[in-house]
């Protein structure tokens, strides 16, 4: 498997831990949190398989470029609309909850339309990059970032306020039914490998997952999830977590480093997912740009040449983000969350699967009759 693939899969899954997800699985603790994370790790390891063996039927193709090709206009049209609304709903949230964040913890007395104009400007750079440089930038920030991030759970772990009591009372709910709500939100950690929708254009020789890959990305989404549910509830306990909104910014803020430079980890935790964050928005929202242009490609629409589509999709991305963040509660975008993954998540896997199994039926087809 490619480096890069991972890249996708990993810093979907990062980016969660310190959103609404962990305040999700710990809400459904009572009812049966821990089976839901087994269900979906199993669930999220089989999808992946699924989709690398469909998309690399497809080298250097992207899913307009797939359904162009080998699926009616009618059917392809309201699919990618529906994928492209997705994949940038999924990057609002993630700029809503980092939003948030900087605020509550970093600058509070920053105003947030500074904050969002900020994100505007860098996000907006690298929505416009092409695809393989948005590889290369998140391979880059992966491996300056992600250390840290190891080193601060590593040390959460061996911490001596961390009370394995509480992780021993969460572990003792294997015997619980699973719970939906639980299941989709780990679902949704564990689904990176969908942005291939789009990022499948710089595979063009996309390797089928082998053996070992499989067992490593297992091992890797294992540990986050795990992590994700069980570190914060050894530091926080179960009633206190069930009112926090982010509890994994809590956790972080109960470990010192005291001979470090800085002392409390919080602020260089909350930094290096912040820098994971801006990645994951650049990705999901490249993605939804890259599907509704194919469906509103104004070819009249230019500028000396220029032609305006994609620029006239990234002002109305903005337009639509500053009126949300302005709007929405705390609550209100917890409930909403909750929404998505509950209804949109699962949709969109059975979907993107549905397609790429009709596209490859329709290639066969193409095949066949060409060999006639």
């Amino acid at each position: 498997m490619s480096r890069f693939l991972f890249y996708l899969i990993l810093i979907n899954m990062m980016t969660s831990m310190v959103s609404l997800t962990p305040r999700i699985l710990i809400a459904g603790s009572g009812s049966g949190t821990v089976v839901s994370l087994i269900i979906a790790l199993f669930v999220g390891i089989v999808m992946t398989y699924i989709l690398v063996r469909l998309f690399s039927h497809f080298p250097g193709l992207g899913l307009p470029e797939i359904l162009k090709a080998y699926a009616p206009k009618w059917f392809a049209k309201p699919i990618l609309l529906f994928f492209g609304l997705a994949w940038y709903t999924a990057g609002l949230f993630t700029l809503i909850a980092y939003t948030i964040i900087i605020i509550r913890f970093l600058t509070p007395n920053m105003s947030i339309y500074t904050i969002v104009l900020t994100f505007v400007i860098v996000v907006t750079y690298g929505v416009f990059m092409k695809a393989r440089n948005i590889l290369y930038m998140s391979e880059i920030i992966f491996i300056v970032v992600v250390p840290l991030i190891v080193f601060i759970q590593l040390k959460g772990y061996i911490n001596r306020d961390l009370n394995w009591d509480y992780v021993r009372i969460a572990l003792m709910e294997i015997n619980h039914l699973p719970d939906y709500g639980a299941f989709t939100s780990s679902l949704f950690i564990v689904i990176g490998t969908a942005n291939l929708v789009i990022f499948n254009r710089v595979f063009t020789q996309l390797k089928k997952p082998t053996g070992k890959g499989m067992a490593l990305l297992t091992f890797l989404l294992a540990y986050v999830l795990a992590s994700t549910y069980f570190l914060p509830i050894g530091f926080g306990g179960y009633e206190p977590l069930k009112t926090t909104i982010f509890p994994w910014i809590m956790t972080s803020d109960s470990i010192r480093m005291k001979f470090g430079i800085i002392e409390r980890i919080v602020f260089i935790f909350t930094g290096a997912f912040l820098a994971l964050g801006v990645v994951s928005i650049v990705m999901h929202w490249h993605v939804s740009i890259q599907l509704l242009a194919s469906v509103f490609d104004f070819k009249r629409f230019k500028w000396k040449s220029f032609n305006l589509t994609f620029p006239l999709l990234i002002v109305m991305f903005w337009v639509v983000a500053m009126f949300v963040i302005a709007k929405i509660s705390t609550e209100g975008l917890f409930r909403a969350v909750e929404m998505y993954d509950d209804y949109f998540t699962p949709t969109l896997l059975v979907l993107l699967v549905f397609c790429l199994l009709l596209a490859r039926k329709g290639a066969a087809s193409k095949w066949r009759k060409s060999k006639k």
